[in-house]
């Protein structure tokens, strides 16, 4: 039996910004910057960046490795001026919800987004990768 590919339900730049926006409606970032053009423009960049196609190459093969790339590219890219990893984390989160795949429960996600943010990588794309064996190899 051929195993099809699951259809890939991103999370798009507003969906990213509403969840910044209910973060800062919530006071869970720590100071109150609302959106600017520039953020959303930075938000845009990352979402396309993703999920758009490349000379018929998706970047990230499976969804497990796009859920990553929004946690890491929303905290190294710093879209917003304040909260960059609580959005990262609630946005990485979603997009795992819509795509029913199931990160490792053990492995805190706070703490995931503060190595991300400190690791300085040459290679992203094999770093999202490992990431994504990391979270979710347990559940393949």
């Amino acid at each position: 039996m051929t195993q099809e590919k699951k259809t890939f339900q991103q999370l798009t730049s507003k969906g990213v910004c509403q969840i910044y926006e209910l973060l800062l409606e919530d006071n869970l970032v720590s100071a109150s910057f609302p959106l600017s053009p520039e953020s959303i423009d930075k938000v845009d960049t990352i979402v396309a960046s993703i999920n758009n196609i490349y000379f018929d190459i998706e970047r990230y093969i499976t969804n497990e490795e796009k859920a990553v790339a929004y946690l890491y590219f929303i905290i190294n890219d710093h879209p917003f001026t304040d909260g960059n990893k609580r959005t990262a984390v609630l946005s990485f989160k979603v997009v795992c919800d819509l795509n029913n795949i199931i990160p490792d429960p053990e492995i805190p996600l706070d703490a995931l987004a503060v190595y991300i943010e400190n690791k300085k990588v040459k290679d992203y794309q094999f770093f999202i990768k490992a990431i994504a064996s990391l979270l979710f190899d347990k559940n393949v």
